[in-house]
């Protein structure tokens, strides 16, 4: 608790939450636009629309988010080459877990504010019912995950380059391969597709009556493992990375 309280005091003057802040501010202004002046339709679906829109949106947007978020939290002790004297007074690994924890934290923050203000737009705009609890608590929990497992991935790469433009390029190919994967698939077993893979409504185009149709999705049984997927990478980019950042050269 105590290095993890360090990391944090650490962050107070890097503006970490104010860069956040920014880039779901992008979120809630598209949101705005995107959702304003619903059609009577709209109203009807309007919960389950907000879920759909959320998982393509993220899916496009939080690579990027978490390859910034992951670089802030690392580029401190790149630039102050402080890894060497903070090994001296605790370890590798636990500053590597102090990190992790640090920038899950913020994440779930995050996306807590993201769907605070959605369904507060909800309510406002007058969509029809309540908003699924069940549901909504489910896409909470999957969204987090999908995105603490490109986290750790950004995180790995941000402690082990001094450079930075090598994590945030990560990032942004992140980004393009999650939007190319909405073309082709509704699930993917990449890390990048979390967001797709854990997606809780899917949608129907008419094109002749131009309306879409919001449905809860079935798993199949291969996009369930795609979900699963999602916990296995957290694993893998947790232990991988810490076992690697550990037996580096500080």
């Amino acid at each position: 608790m105590k290095t993890l309280k360090l990391e944090f005091y650490k962050i107070k003057r890097r503006k970490v939450w104010l860069t956040m802040f920014a880039m779901l501010l992008v979120q809630l202004l598209w949101g705005l636009w995107a959702f304003n002046n619903p059609k009577e339709w709209e109203l009807e679906s309007g919960w389950l629309s907000l879920l759909y829109s959320l998982s393509m949106l993220d899916g496009i947007m939080v690579p990027t988010m978490m390859s910034v978020l992951a670089s802030r939290l690392a580029d401190i002790e790149h630039k102050g080459n402080t890894y060497k004297q903070l090994e001296t007074l605790r370890s590798a690994g636990s500053l590597y877990h102090a990190k992790a924890v640090c920038g899950c934290i913020i994440i779930a923050a995050m996306f807590a504010v993201q769907f605070a203000f959605f369904i507060t737009l909800g309510y406002h705009l007058g969509y029809a019912g309540n908003p699924d609890v069940k549901y909504y608590l489910l896409s909470y929990v999957l969204k987090i995950a999908s995105n603490i497992s490109l986290f750790l991935l950004q995180l790995a790469l941000s402690m082990l380059f001094a450079n930075q433009m090598v994590p945030l390029v990560a990032g942004l190919g992140g980004s393009m391969a999650a939007l190319l994967l909405m073309f082709v698939t509704n699930y993917s077993f990449l890390p990048w597709g979390g967001n797709l893979s854990a997606a809780l409504v899917m949608s129907d185009w008419d094109e002749t009556t131009r309306i879409s149709t919001y449905y809860y999705r079935t798993f199949t049984s291969a996009e369930t493992a795609a979900v699963i997927a999602i916990f296995i990478w957290i694993t893998a980019f947790y232990v991988g990375g810490r076992i690697i950042f550990t037996h580096r050269e500080a």
